[in-house]
């Protein structure tokens, strides 16, 4: 879904924002693939130059940061 839920605190822990994204080559399915190795995504939602990618819980959105951070897709470091 493109449900990124701003409002919900409990949700807020389970986020990931992925900033400097290429979004001129990389789409909202290329982001699922790449982030759903950690986890169950009930959410991402893509926009110009970034996204979010909401899991399930914060342990999922914690490795997904920590195995992601600093790799390069479609020429720009995430």
């Amino acid at each position: 879904s493109n449900v990124t839920n701003k409002t919900d605190p409990r949700s807020l822990n389970s986020r990931v924002f992925i900033g400097n994204l290429n979004t001129l080559v990389v789409k909202k399915s290329d982001v699922e693939a790449i982030f759903g190795k950690y986890g169950k995504i009930v959410g991402c939602s893509v926009h110009k130059g970034f996204a979010f990618v909401q899991y399930v819980n914060e342990r999922t959105a914690r490795a997904a940061v920590a195995g992601e951070d600093g790799r390069m897709v479609a020429g720009q470091v995430l």
